[in-house]
């Protein structure tokens, strides 16, 4: 029993799904006409026949598989056994790149035409339909007659590239699952050998012995990566074991490699490396390690929680130009929304970083952004290449700023919205199918509630700004506007007449409005920015004044008197025999061991304390001291954290976040514990820098 490539799709479909299909619905999802689909109905329901199986077709309703469960189970079997000898246009422009971008030798025409069992011709328009994929990830096709097609452009373009199309078939689930080596396809779509053809490019041995070279040492990393920047990494080193082990290597500026190799990022990337030279008996070249590292710290730079100290200025600026060019395009007001210049200048420093260096993007959600907001991606696109026009911006990247603006435009519809309720006299089914039709004639209106004459008697005019009708009503401070309960046209230009007016009127309210809570709004923020201005100085303060030094082991006060003489020196406090009485003292209170650890962590506020400071000390042996729950610890790990005694909320409130970090995770309590200086402080920046962010997102709602 034979089924052609198509029939084997729309019998999966039919056979997949409990829902009845149109014949047009089958056509969209195939990609073919109705009328292919009416001939490819009538040429299986023999064999279906044949199997106790048969297509119900319900005028109105759609096709259904039905039949025997044997019936069932024969027609899996009997596509299980066929093999996979057709494949649609998109599956073969699928094979083709895997078979191109893999080789870097030319491929003669006949070869792919006999891989692929279609003719040389129909392989040469294939061809042609890969050209632009390609061009678009600056590699080209190169086609010679008697000689062959071959892919050719820089090493770095094509892995690029090797990603994107794995990206196009599989998302970040189901490339978990892979790495678990649970095979699970994105679609029914493609052939058991497409999706060998794909993962070819990246076998899953290696795959295992990346990941677990990865898995060992990014926990070094000061911060932690999503799951996609890990996914995007395992996959990227695979792809790199696979084209070092075909000799083909990356080059790699000399100037950027030696700015990379100060880095933490390039520590890790060169522990990672020598795993798998470990792993795979191959050396992992410098150029490597360092690509390696731009994909860390394109990771770290893709982190919400942004380091205020690595920030650009130049963002700022550039995304001012990129709000006032889609304002421009779009003919709206974006400049007085806090929320997109914070979101888009965060996101602008990340997709820079990876304009740059030419690093990879994927965004699963581009075909449904491009169809949701085609007129915000064509103002984002040109705006974009105004402010961009030194870089490649790809569509990928584009999608992801158009969220940005989409989100904006939102939530100015919602501003502007007013709150809309409806009194039908005529009971719940025709108030329902009044607001159905408010919805549909003014999809402006995004806040509107069919209520009951009782109801809005037991609400305040406050809960809404106007009141449709079908019953005349007089209400003390609100509009109500009497309708028919069938909405006619008369009602509709009645309404719609209001709603200009209500627009224009709160234009020209608003000024007045706010003049009254103007002060306090103003006095609210100016105290709030004011916080930030010392979160921020605080937090300064403390990075720069961390540090991690060794000291010998005596009895407790004498390092702590050590200690403190250092900090005294350092102009952080002025009397330390007074500041290491005040630590005493506090650890009698109770005690300051970190249980399960060795660590303690004295704290103390003191007039002699000129400057909030947080310090680690190393202790050559271990010393006992009580413990947090009454326990012995033995500690050789010091932390000492002071402030002045008189100081700001917010700065008390950064030593306490700094106190709780210490223990949130035992991640946390193993950076604390690491003896490594820069580890710490990368750590404390992100976290600390966390804080300042929450303290921004407060004071936009004030």
């Amino acid at each position: 029993m034979y089924f052609s490539s198509r029939e084997r799709n729309l019998i999966r479909l039919l056979m997949d799904s409990d829902q009845a299909w149109t014949v047009k619905k089958l056509a969209e999802v195939l990609g073919v006409s109705e009328r292919t689909i009416h001939r490819d109905l009538s040429g299986v329901e023999t064999s279906l026949d044949e199997m106790g199986l048969f297509l119900r077709k319900k005028t109105g309703v759609g096709i259904s598989l039905e039949g025997d469960p044997a019936g069932f189970e024969a027609l899996r079997s009997a596509l299980a056994e066929q093999p996979e000898t057709e494949f649609t246009p998109d599956e073969r422009k699928t094979l083709l790149l895997c078979t191109l971008l893999v080789t870097s030798e030319p491929v003669k025409l006949i070869a792919l035409a006999r891989d692929l069992h279609i003719s040389p011709a129909t392989v040469s328009q294939d061809l042609s339909r890969i050209e632009g994929w390609l061009e678009s990830f600056g590699l080209t096709l190169v086609k010679k007659r008697g000689w062959g097609v071959q892919v050719t452009g820089k090493e770095r373009d094509r892995r690029v590239a090797m990603r994107s199309l794995l990206a196009e078939h599989f998302d970040e689930a189901e490339i978990l699952g892979i790495l678990k080596r649970s095979l699970r396809r994105k679609t029914g779509e493609h052939s058991g050998l497409v999706v060998e053809r794909l993962l070819g490019m990246v076998e899953l041995e290696k795959l295992s012995t990346v990941e677990e070279a990865v898995k060992k040492e990014i926990g070094h990393l000061p911060y932690s990566l999503a799951d996609g920047a890990y996914i995007g990494l395992v996959v990227h080193l695979a792809l790199a074991v696979e084209r070092i082990e075909r000799g083909e290597t990356l080059t790699f500026d000399s100037n950027l490699l030696h700015e990379l190799q100060r880095t933490q990022e390039y520590r890790i990337a060169s522990r990672i490396a020598n795993r798998l030279e470990s792993g795979f008996q191959r050396e992992f070249p410098k150029s490597e390690v360092g690509n390696l590292t731009l994909h860390l710290r394109g990771a770290k730079l893709g982190n919400d929680r942004q380091n205020w100290l690595e920030s650009e200025a130049g963002t700022v600026v550039e995304t001012g130009k990129l709000i006032r060019r889609v304002e421009q395009e779009l003919d709206v007001t974006l400049a007085d929304d806090p929320s997109l210049m914070q979101g888009l200048m965060a996101h602008l420093e990340r997709a820079v970083y990876r304009m740059k260096l030419n690093l990879p993007i994927h965004n699963p959600l581009l075909s449904r952004i491009e169809k949701d907001y085609p007129a915000v991606f064509a103002a984002v696109e040109q705006g974009v290449k105004g402010v961009f026009p030194q870089y490649r911006v790809p569509r990928e990247e584009i999608g992801y700023l158009v969220m940005h603006f989409g989100s904006a435009l939102e939530r100015k519809r919602r501003e502007r919205s007013p709150s809309v309720w409806v009194v039908c006299a005529s009971g719940i089914g025709t108030s329902k199918l009044l607001v159905s039709q408010l919805q549909t004639e003014f999809p402006e209106i995004r806040r509107i509630r069919n209520v009951s004459l009782l109801e809005l008697q037991q609400w305040g005019p406050s809960e809404y700004d106007l009141v449709i009708s079908t019953i005349p009503l007089e209400l003390d401070g609100v509009d109500v506007l009497l309708v028919h309960p069938y909405l006619t046209k008369e009602d509709a230009a009645k309404i719609r007449a209001y709603l200009d007016e209500r627009m224009q009127r709160c234009t020209r309210e608003k000024p007045r409005k706010q003049v009254a809570e103007g002060k306090k709004k103003e006095r609210r923020m100016m105290d709030h920015l004011e916080k930030i201005h010392w979160a921020i100085q605080t937090t300064l303060e403390l990075l720069k004044g961390f540090s991690l030094s060794s000291l010998p082991a005596e009895p407790l006060r004498s390092i702590l008197d050590r200690a403190c003489g250092n900090l005294e020196e350092a102009g952080v406090l002025r009397d330390r025999k007074v500041v290491v009485d005040r630590l005493l003292e506090r650890a009698e209170e109770g005690g300051l061991g970190i249980p399960g650890t060795a660590m303690a962590l004295f704290h103390t506020r003191s007039e002699e304390v000129l400057r909030p400071s947080f310090t680690m000390y190393d202790l050559t042996d271990s010393i006992p001291v009580e413990g947090m729950d009454g326990s012995t610890i033995l500690m050789d790990h010091l932390l000492i954290l002071l402030a002045p005694e008189q100081t700001r909320e917010v700065v008390s409130e950064l030593l306490s976040r700094i106190s709780a970090m210490i223990i949130e995770s035992p991640r946390s309590l193993s950076v604390f514990q690491s003896n490594d200086e820069e580890r710490i402080r990368a750590y404390l920046t992100e976290h600390l820098n966390g804080y300042i962010y929450d303290q921004i997102d407060e004071q936009r709602s004030v």
